[in-house]
């Protein structure tokens, strides 16, 4: 292999500053426009020049932020814990529905949270024999599970304050001071928790509890305020209040669950990302010729790539494989990879539908709606000609 070079292909004249960007005058073209457009090449240009460095640097920031990832996972447990506690004794206490709906928001918050404690621990240890590829996958069910359940909770406040509205007016009990003091000793703790894992959230289990904590401050404040606006004044804000937060529920979690959705059906990688694995396999070799297919998509929190390079047809066995596994190998220490695999070619003129068994059906009836309506129609009046001819 050839020693790689800082910049083999001279990026870094392409790179502009702030004050040549003033300078530049492109005519029909707004200044926010050319400065983004800039800007994103100077960002894409330092991620291509930096992507040699990316393993080391990954591994010392799991290396610096690992434990206080693992804090944040045990602390929002505790926290959870303590505010079911206190939010049931404060729904007990007053017979507010929209505390009811806090207090059943922070269940679900505690038995979620088990569910990504032990997903989390599965998923760092991995059982090489019985999963080959290890289980980082697991965490990605885990905050799906975790958006499950929370919506299974959201349906069933709806229900509630459906009901609640439908009996209306009833005898309630009156709002203590104690209550209202646990409930925002709460909001408080929630807010503490939201502020560690915001500077977290790129690492995915801190960032559910991210999203957890930033919806209970919403819920648990609001809540509040609906529960002592239902008691003084207005009887019916109490149950709208509960049906408020239990939609504030369903959307925010059924969102995060269909983003997680295509993680794990397979969804493509960024353009960028494509585009930075495309330079580090140019510029891995100088025998590479030229790069004929390069995919990158998500399984799970993490992607796999896949490259299939051209190297002339006189290279020996060995040299072709020790090019492809030092590329493979730099490929997976590239952030957010888990695998990547690299297919040797000698011609590049070719269909690449035919190197692998076809996901779909090349050229074959099309499964639109208009399609299939078109379909139905001529199979209808070849029926309507055949019985006629009878």
């Amino acid at each position: 292999m050839t020693p790689p070079e800082e910049d083999p292909l001279n990026l870094k004249q392409f790179k502009t500053t702030i004050i040549e960007q003033k300078n530049q005058w492109i005519p029909f073209s707004g200044d926010e426009k050319i400065s983004g457009f800039y800007k994103q090449q100077n960002e894409m240009i330092e991620g291509f020049l930096s992507s040699g460095d990316e393993e080391r640097l990954k591994a010392e920031d799991e290396a610096q932020n690992g434990g206080k990832v693992k804090l944040a996972v045990r602390a929002s447990f505790a926290v959870n814990f303590c505010l079911f506690i206190i939010q049931l004794y404060a729904a007990v206490s007053t017979g507010s529905l929209a505390l009811f709906a806090t207090a059943a928001d922070a269940f679900m918050d505690l038995v979620s949270s088990i569910v990504m404690l032990v997903t989390s621990r599965m998923s760092s240890r991995p059982k090489p024999y019985k999963y080959p590829v290890g289980r980082r996958r697991v965490e990605t069910m885990g905050v799906i599970m975790f958006c499950a359940l929370m919506t299974i909770v959201a349906v069933e406040l709806i229900i509630e304050s459906a009901k609640s509205l439908a009996a209306g007016e009833t005898e309630s009990k009156q709002l203590a001071l104690v209550p209202l003091i646990c409930v925002g000793v709460a909001i408080f703790s929630k807010f503490v928790m939201f502020l560690y894992c915001f500077g977290l959230r790129r690492y995915p289990a801190a960032h559910v509890f991210y999203i957890d904590h930033r919806n209970d401050l919403a819920v648990n404040g609001f809540g509040l305020i609906m529960a002592i606006i239902g008691d003084r004044f207005v009887w019916y804000l109490d149950p709208i209040g509960a049906c408020c937060i239990a939609l504030l529920i369903l959307f925010s979690w059924a969102s995060t669950a269909f983003e997680n959705m295509w993680l794990i059906v397979g969804k493509c990688a960024p353009r960028e990302f494509v585009n930075k694995c495309i330079y580090v396999t140019l510029t891995h070799d100088q025998r590479i010729q030229k790069v004929d297919t390069c995919r990158a998509y998500h399984s799970g929190q993490q992607l796999y790539v896949e490259v299939d390079i051209v190297m002339d047809p006189e290279t020996k066995l060995r040299e072709s494989h020790d090019v492809s596994q030092e590329l493979q190998r730099k490929l997976e220490g590239l952030a957010d990879v888990e695998r990547a695999f690299v297919h040797v070619d000698y011609d590049y003129e070719h269909d690449v539908n035919e190197e692998h068994r076809p996901l779909y059906e090349i050229g074959g009836p099309g499964h639109s709606i208009r399609a299939l309506l078109k379909r139905l129609f001529a199979k209808t009046k070849q029926r309507n000609a055949d019985e006629a001819t009878v």
